[in-house]
């Protein structure tokens, strides 16, 4: 076997050690906190280098990978905003999200390999149900995000129908599997920084809210629509565009308020 043949199975193997390390590491607690931007940030810096390494030989397909990366890392971004306000001050909170975000794992590397499988009823149902927990988020959110309670328990059933998403958005194959593997990288770490951000926003379970409302139609529509949520690059522009203007919009919030 030559070495580009032994490659992407190397890529692959460099790429679940990482992230398993990392999720044994948040999961164990001995993640230091100041280490969480310098590895959410490694994750999309790998992502953007190999991009633009590989674009010298096979443009095409640096754009496949970076098309396949960008809507995995937007569906981690969902993944995260769920996970954020389903253990909120749940008991062993930090411990469930790694293992949420290693079953997301262990589902997208298992549907890359053996196929993509429809999920657009899966996409309609679960866009209901997001649905349904933006509004009660929006009802029960006046004072910051409420006690998740028994809702921390389908932490990991969520973590899975998303990690089934993001294979049918990207496809199948190693590519694909390297990209939902580089967007996972410092999931974890994310979910922790956001909930400490959240504890400075006043009106952050309404922003939530807003992001839930975005999420759950766009999985209705599209299950309704007969497919699996297949995201083109202005999907994945789209998506990211909502995200930054809530974000943005509830730290200006929570500088005013500060004043």
């Amino acid at each position: 076997m030559s070495v580009p043949a032994l490659f992407p199975s190397a890529a692959v193997a460099v790429l679940l050690a990482a992230v398993a390390a990392d999720l044994l590491a948040c999961a164990r607690g001995r993640a230091p906190t100041r280490h969480d931007l310098p590895v959410i940030g490694s994750g999309i810096a790998a992502a953007l280098l190999l991009a633009l390494g590989t674009s010298f030989a096979a443009p095409a397909l640096a754009g496949e990978f970076l098309a396949a990366w960008g809507s995995a890392w937007v569906l981690t971004v969902d993944l995260v905003v769920l996970l954020v306000v389903l253990t909120h001050r749940a008991p062993g909170a930090e411990r469930l999200v790694a293992v949420a975000v290693g079953a997301s794992v262990l589902t997208r590397a298992l549907l890359v390999t053996t196929g993509v499988p429809g999920v657009a009823w899966l996409s309609a149902l679960f866009g209901l149900v997001v649905l349904a927990g933006s509004w009660w988020l929006f009802r029960h959110g006046e004072r910051g995000l409420p006690e998740a309670g028994p809702a921390a328990l389908i932490a990991i059933p969520v973590a899975v129908v998303l990690g089934a998403f993001a294979v049918a958005a990207g496809g199948a194959g190693v590519l694909v599997l390297c990209a939902n593997l580089l967007a996972l990288l410092g999931a974890v770490r994310l979910v922790r920084l956001t909930a400490r951000v959240c504890v400075r926003v006043p009106d952050v379970a309404v922003a939530f809210s807003a992001v839930l409302v975005f999420v759950g139609f766009e999985a209705l529509l599209t299950g309704l629509a007969g497919g699996g949520p297949a995201q083109d690059v202005s999907v994945t522009v789209l998506c990211l565009s909502m995200t930054v203007l809530v974000v943005l919009l509830s730290a200006i919030t929570a500088v005013r308020a500060g004043r």
